[in-house]
């Protein structure tokens, strides 16, 4: 498994630049003057800059993310088979509700894992 922190820690540091940027650009632009509106308009560039680093960032973690992952195909592999199930020391495979509800609990464990299945 490979360790994702170094990529997690570099989205959050792409993440924490354009914030800065960005309360700069809030800032200035909250000062009303033309003069902090100029200077907010200034800062547009670094802030697009920082969000282009920040986006791949992300995807740089999400790629790791992805490589990290285990193999679903294999986990939700189900072999066929061609031969029917068979009763487990002449059990049946179907049983009624009632008869399996006075059944013991060793004996409801085992008809269900030989594959047994109940009937209303």
């Amino acid at each position: 498994m490979l360790d994702l922190k170094p990529y997690f820690d570099a989205v959050n540091a792409a993440d924490a630049e354009v914030q800065k940027i960005a309360a700069k650009i809030d800032e200035h632009f909250r000062d009303g003057t033309e003069e902090s509106k100029l200077e907010a308009l200034a800062l547009r560039p670094a802030l697009d800059e920082a969000q282009d680093k920040h986006a791949e960032a992300v995807a740089l973690y999400e790629s790791m993310q992805k490589a990290n992952r285990p193999n679903d195909v294999a986990k939700n592999f189900i072999p066929v088979s061609e031969a029917a199930t068979e009763a487990v020391d002449n059990q049946p495979t179907e049983i009624k509700r009632a008869d399996y509800d006075r059944m013991s609990l060793q004996d409801r464990a085992k008809f269900i894992r030989s594959g047994g299945t109940i009937t209303d």
